[in-house]
Order: C-alpha cells, then sequence, then structure tokens
C-alpha cells in the first residue's frame, strides 16, 4: 500500500511538473537556450513549428559543413538574455527578450528578439522568431 501511494505521489509532482513546461514561457525559454546559447539549431528545432521549424531546417542545411568541421563550438560567444515583456494576441503569445552577444576579441551586439509562440495541438512551440539590432 505505502508504494501504490508513493508512486501515486511521485506521478503527480512529474506531471505537474511536464505541464508547467508546456507553457508559452518555458517553451521560448527552451528556444533561446539552444538557439542562441548553445548555437544548437538541431536541438532547438525540437520546440518550433511553422514558419520557425522551416527556417531551422534551411539553417541547419547551410550549416551542415560547419559542424563537420567542428568549428561551431571553438566560435561561441558568450550569450545573455533577459524577458522583457510578454504580451497574450490571441491564439498566439508573443515574448520580447533583450539579447547581448559577445565573441571574443569585439564589442558586444545587443539585439531585440521577438519570439512567436501558439498552442500546436497539445505542445506550445516557437512558431516564428525575428531579430533586430538594438541600441538599448
Amino acid at each position: 500500500m505505502k508504494w501504490g501511494l508513493l508512486n501515486l505521489v511521485l506521478l503527480a509532482i512529474t506531471t505537474a511538473g511536464c505541464s508547467q513546461g508546456n507553457t508559452p514561457e518555458a517553451v521560448a525559454e527552451r528556444f533561446m537556450q539552444a538557439y542562441y546559447v548553445q548555437i544548437d539549431q538541431g536541438q532547438a528545432l525540437e520546440f518550433t513549428g511553422a514558419l520557425a521549424r522551416e527556417r531551422l531546417q534551411q539553417e541547419l542545411r547551410a550549416v551542415a559543413p560547419l559542424r563537420r568541421s567542428g568549428s561551431v563550438a571553438e566560435a561561441r560567444p558568450e550569450v545573455r538574455y533577459t524577458l522583457s515583456r510578454t504580451q497574450p494576441e490571441g491564439r498566439q503569445v508573443l515574448l520580447y527578450y533583450d539579447l547581448t552577444i559577445t565573441p571574443r576579441h569585439v564589442p558586444p551586439m545587443l539585439k531585440k528578439v521577438l519570439i512567436i509562440t501558439e498552442q500546436l495541438g497539445q505542445q506550445w512551440k516557437v512558431i516564428n522568431f525575428t531579430e533586430a539590432d538594438s541600441t538599448r
């Protein structure tokens, strides 16, 4: 009986944790980590649908030779970002980020990133994203 109750409690905790991860903010956060921080379009692809997915598939084809040579990991810059605003828009949720990219031996680059999320089936996905230079 104790084990049945323990399993039930563990299942409830696991389910609660998974449902918290299926939010616009959570999927945008995982996308930002994979795409901008890790520079891993393949991993970022897991969190996308629609136009964002098409864009990443094109990028993956374009960077395949670089990935084979291993030069991406060596050139990885320091990346920091903060969520500045969340805006519901009908079925979509827009998330605005301030992004700072600091390559080696180069001044930091400031960007504004817009992530557009939508629930596709049962999962929130990044359906589009844009970035623009920022002067902050």
